[in-house]
């Protein structure tokens, strides 16, 4: 790969580029860890504490809205960036590019701002699913109503236009067939698959966050696994790695106080965000969704499975209970970090996949296995609990 090869010669120039993108990381990790603090005194304060007991592992009274200072080490590091155009060439954005970081900030306030305030008192499932496609209405920008598109810069005479002024889910891969184009089908279809994946993305880490660690751990894991495909590749996407190398240090960061045990929990304001932004970072990476679907598949593949159960059971998708894996494990003995390790390991091998240059026929083979083992864990995680629970209520 380019990048590596100039590495490897010493070049002065791409080693402020490597320095660069290493100080975004830990930008965005200083950032968040010197702001967790006072988050927790303010929630102290406030009394936006989780009391232990029903479906939570936590001993103690833990803060709740970690999401703060989440959000605020994501923006302030963003805005950031838009001086790094003055340490080196490379990182100068186009006016789209631009225009997309901006959209970022602006569209994730309203996610922030309702999730704070579901922290605060538990709102209904509308007004919160309203505002997710409000934002991810913003996220599209202008294309919304003008369904324009524009060359992209410095490209050769006769290319057919790539660009938009907005973050838009204009094309995807699908498995050996050809590459399927949204926005030549309808502008409206590109717009209805961008809030939908948006919203999904939201939701997706949301569910994930129901164990110490586990929703950070695994968007840690997403974001240095996007920021690795948009670098190891023959022209490498140096400004493009900006935002998920953002998100993976905001992540370092809160996991530190969020292991288990957790001195602070992320709240529905960061698992929101973290899930909408990471959507935006794989949309504006050249439609690298295989990518992050791949890093949370263990979540996905759960929360399928829970859907389907729950529905079987005569029960709505969202009623809660304690029938998550990460649950399902920690109730057949498995202490906390020990199911952290098993999420942590399995995302991280799906991300190895999905970076690896191998053809499609063997990256299928090995997402086929390491499927069939997540589901195939997920059934006797759920069945070795149901028979414990069975036993203890016969013994009683």
């Amino acid at each position: 790969m380019r990048v590596i090869d100039s590495l490897g010669q010493g070049n002065t120039g791409t080693m402020i580029i490597a320095l660069t993108l290493v100080a975004t990381f830990f930008l965005a990790f200083l950032i968040t860890t010197w702001l967790i603090p006072p988050v927790q005194r303010l929630c102290e304060r406030c009394g936006w504490v989780a009391e232990p007991g029903g479906r939570r592992l936590h001993a103690h009274p833990t803060p709740t809205i970690g999401g703060i200072a989440m959000y605020v080490g994501l923006v302030v590091t963003l805005l950031a960036t838009f001086t790094f155009g003055f340490i080196d060439s490379a990182f100068q954005r186009s006016e789209f590019e631009t225009m997309r970081i901006w959209l970022v900030i602006l569209a994730s306030l309203p996610i922030f701002l309702i999730m704070w305030a579901d922290d605060v008192r538990e709102l209904p499932a509308l007004p919160r699913l309203l505002v997710q496609i409000i934002a991810g209405l913003i996220a599209v920008g202008s294309f919304l109503w003008t369904h324009e598109r524009y060359l992209a810069p410095n490209a050769p005479a006769g290319s057919e236009p790539t660009e938009a002024y907005g973050i838009l889910l204009t094309a995807f891969n699908f498995p050996f067939v050809e590459q399927i184009n949204l926005w030549n089908m309808s502008p409206w279809l590109a717009i209805g698959a961008t809030v939908f994946w948006l919203v999904a993305m939201s939701n997706a880490i949301n569910w994930a966050d129901g164990a110490d660690g586990l929703a950070a751990g695994i968007t840690l894991v997403a974001g240095i696994t996007l920021a690795l495909k948009a670098l190891l590749i023959e022209e490498p996407q140096f400004t493009i790695a900006l935002l998920p190398l953002t998100i993976a240090g905001v992540c370092a960061a809160f996991l530190r106080f969020n292991l288990p045990p957790a001195r602070i929990f992320m709240g529905d304001s960061g698992a929101h965000v973290l899930g909408f932004v990471l959507g935006i970072s794989a949309i504006i990476g050249g439609a690298k969704l295989a990518t992050i679907l791949l890093v949370l598949a263990v979540p996905i593949i759960d929360s399928a499975w829970l859907i389907v159960s729950r529905m079987v059971a005569g029960h709505s998708p969202s009623h809660g209970g304690r029938d998550h894996l990460h649950h399902r494990l920690i109730d057949l003995g498995y202490t906390p970090r020990q199911v952290l390790i098993f999420y942590y390991t399995l995302s991280t091998s799906f991300g190895l996949v999905g970076l690896s240059p191998a053809n499609a026929y063997i990256k299928l083979a090995l997402l086929i296995i390491l499927g069939l083992i997540v589901l195939g864990l997920i059934i006797y995680a759920n069945m070795h609990a149901d028979n414990r629970q069975q036993t203890a209520t016969n013994d009683q």
